[in-house]
C-alpha cells in the first residue's frame, strides 16, 4: 500500500488528532491573561472551596458550583495560576470535539466540521479563561449527543440528557437557553410516529428526581426551595444592560434587529449562515443526528433571542457574545452536514451569498472593515470552481484570523509586562509607598499577585484616591494599566481627575511608560 493510500485510509484519525493538537497548542500558546472580571471571582471561590472557606450564599455566582469547583481543584493542587486553571476549559473543548467528530459523517464532513469549530475567535478566546460559558460548550454538546441514541438506549439517553442539563444549570443558568430542546425532539418524534415511551418515561422520572433533590437541598440549606431562583432574580438588577426599564422602543430594538447586528459584529454570522444548508436539509429529510443538531440550534437561538433575565418581569437577556460560544460546535456540525447541499443546490448557494452580503453591509455601517472583508472573502469563495481548492481556501481564510488573534490579544493586553512591572513595584525594597492602581487591578490583586499578602496591601484603587491623599503619605506612586481604555473605559472618570487631585499637595517627580504600563511618582510638597 503506497503512502497516499495509507494517508487516505487514516484521514479521519489525522484530522481528529490534528484538531486535538490544535486545541492544545492554542491553549498553551494563546494565553493572554485574565479578564479582570468574573473569572477572578471563580478562581478565588474555587480556591476557597477546596480550603473549606467557601459557602453558597445569596450571591447567584456562589450557586454556580461547576464554574469554580473544578477550576478550584487545579488552583488547590498547583497554586494560583490562571493559565493552568483554564485547563478545565481545554478539557471541555477537547471532549466536545471528540463527541461531535464521532457523530459527523464522511471524511469531508469531519474535516469541514473541524475547521469551522476550531476557528471561531470568541470560542478560542475563552479556551484560556476560567469562565462557565466554556464548560457549557460541553454540557450543550453532551445533551445533544445523548439524544441521538434515545431509540437504541432510552435509559442511557435520558440519563445523559439530565446529567448534561443538571451540570449545565449548576455551572451557569444560561443553560436554560437549551430548555426547549427536549420538547422539540419529543414533538418531532410524535409527529413522525416514532415517539419512544420508554425514553419519555425515563426522561420525566429522572428529570423530576433531580429537580426535587436540587430544590430539597436549598430548602434544607436556606429554608426556601426556590432560593436560587430568588438569588438569580436579585442578581439581575436594572442597569445599562437591561431593556424593560427603558421603554418600548428599547424593547423593540432588542427583539427585532439587535440580535442580528450582534451576530455580525461578534463574527457569529458566517457560522449561522453557512449552517442554513444543514438545517434546511435536516428539517426536510428528518435525517437522524442532523435533526437533533438542527433542533438544538433552534432552541438556543430562540432562547438567546427571547429569554428573560428574570422571572419577576419580562426583560430580554443582554446579548453578551460570550453566551453564544456554546452554539459554535452545534453550528460547525451543521455546516459539515450541509456542506455538499449548498454546493449542489444553486438556490441555497445564492441564499447563503445574499445573507453574507447582508452581513458585509451591516459591518460597513458599523465601520468594521475587517469583519466586512472577512465576510466578503467567504462569500466570494462560494463560487470557486474546484472543490479541493475551495475547501483549502476556506480553511486558510478561517484559520488565518484565529492564529493572528493570539498575537493581537497579547499585544493589546501586554499581560506579562503587567505582571512583571506590578511585582517589581511591590517587591522593591526601596519603595514602601502606597500605589494607586486601576480599580479592576485592585479587584484582581489576589489573582495577579498571589502569596503576597503583605505587599498587596500597598495597592489602593484609584476610586479611593481622595481617602489616600487625606492620609498625607510622603510619596504616592500611580500605576496605570492603559488596557482599561479598551476593556473598562468607564475608569476614565477616576483617572482623568487624578492629576488635579494630587497637584495641590503633591508634585510629580518622575514618570515612565512601558507598553501598556504608565508609572508616575508624586512626592508631598513641603
Amino acid at each position: 500500500m503506497n503512502e497516499s493510500a495509507v494517508f487516505a485510509k487514516n484521514w479521519s484519525s489525522i484530522v481528529l488528532w490534528g484538531g486535538l493538537i490544535f486545541l492544545f497548542g492554542y491553549w498553551f500558546f494563546g494565553f493572554d491573561g485574565i479578564t479582570f472580571s468574573d473569572d477572578v471571582y471563580y478562581l478565588l471561590a474555587g480556591r476557597d472551596f477546596w480550603e473549606g472557606k467557601m459557602a453558597t450564599n445569596d450571591y447567584h455566582f456562589s450557586s454556580r458550583w461547576g464554574a469554580y469547583i473544578p477550576a478550584g481543584l487545579i488552583v488547590h493542587l498547583f497554586g494560583m495560576n490562571p493559565h493552568w486553571a483554564s485547563a478545565i476549559s481545554l478539557f471541555a473543548y477537547l471532549i466536545t470535539f471528540i463527541l461531535l467528530f464521532r457523530l459527523q459523517s464522511g471524511k469531508e464532513g469531519k474535516f469541514v466540521f473541524s475547521i469551522w469549530m476550531l476557528t471561531q475567535v470568541y470560542l478560542l478566546h475563552f479556551l484560556t479563561k476560567v469562565y462557565p460559558d466554556a464548560l457549557l460548550v460541553l454540557c450543550v454538546a453532551f445533551v445533544v449527543f445523548a439524544s441521538t441514541f434515545r431509540f437504541q438506549k432510552p435509559f442511557l439517553a435520558a440519563l445523559g440528557i439530565i446529567i448534561g442539563f443538571f451540570v449545565g444549570m449548576v455551572t451557569k443558568e444560561t443553560m436554560v437557553l437549551l430548555g426547549t430542546f427536549p420538547i422539540l425532539i419529543l414533538y418531532f418524534d410524535w409527529r413522525s410516529k416514532k415517539l419512544s415511551f420508554s425514553f419519555l418515561g425515563y426522561l420525566i422520572a429522572l428529570g423530576a428526581t433531580v429537580i426535587l433533590l436540587y430544590l430539597a437541598y436549598f430548602w434544607w440549606k436556606f429554608g426556601d426551595p426556590f432560593y436560587r431562583i430568588s438569588s438569580i432574580n436579585a442578581g439581575h438588577y436594572v442597569s445599562e444592560f437591561t431593556y424593560a426599564d427603558k421603554g418600548w422602543k428599547s424593547m423593540l430594538i432588542r427583539l427585532s434587529y439587535l440580535p442580528i447586528t450582534t451576530f455580525v459584529e461578534r463574527i457569529y454570522w458566517p457560522w449561522i449562515v453557512f449552517s442554513i444548508a444543514g438545517i434546511w436539509n435536516a428539517l426536510k429529510t428528518k435525517k437522524p443526528i442532523d435533526l437533533e443538531f438542527s433542533l438544538a440550534f433552534l432552541s438556543l437561538l430562540i432562547g438567546f433571542w427571547f429569554m428573560s433575565s428574570t422571572l419577576e418581569l419580562y426583560n430580554p437577556i443582554y446579548l453578551n457574545p460570550r453566551h453564544l460560544i456554546m452554539i459554535v460546535p452545534i453550528l460547525a456540525f451543521l455546516i459539515g452536514s450541509g456542506w455538499k447541499t449548498w454546493k449542489t443546490n444553486p438556490k441555497m448557494k445564492w441564499t447563503i451569498m445574499s445573507l453574507m452580503i447582508l452581513g458585509v453591509t451591516i459591518s460597513v455601517f458599523q465601520n468594521d472593515w475587517k469583519t466586512a472583508a472577512f465576510q466578503g472573502v467567504l462569500a466570494v469563495l462560494l463560487f470557486l470552481p474546484k472543490s479541493n481548492w475551495q475547501l483549502a481556501s476556506f480553511s486558510l481564510v478561517l484559520i488565518g484570523p484565529a492564529i493572528l488573534a493570539i498575537q493581537y490579544q497579547k499585544e493589546l493586553k501586554d499581560y506579562q509586562n503587567l505582571i512583571n512591572e506590578l511585582n517589581r513595584e511591590l517587591l522593591s525594597t526601596e519603595n514602601q509607598s502606597p500605589i494607586l492602581v486601576n480599580n479592576f487591578i485592585y479587584f484582581s490583586r489576589e489573582v495577579l499577585i498571589p502569596n503576597q499578602n503583605l505587599t498587596g496591601k500597598k495597592l489602593i484603587p484609584i476610586e479611593s484616591a481622595d481617602s489616600l491623599i487625606g492620609t498625607a503619605p510622603e510619596e504616592i506612586r500611580v500605576f496605570i494599566y492603559k488596557y482599561y481604555q479598551h476593556a473598562y473605559p468607564q475608569e476614565e472618570e477616576d483617572i482623568r481627575p487624578l492629576e488635579s487631585l494630587l497637584e495641590p499637595s503633591y508634585q510629580m517627580q518622575e514618570g515612565q511608560v512601558d507598553g501598556q504600563i504608565e508609572i508616575q511618582v508624586y512626592r508631598r510638597r513641603d
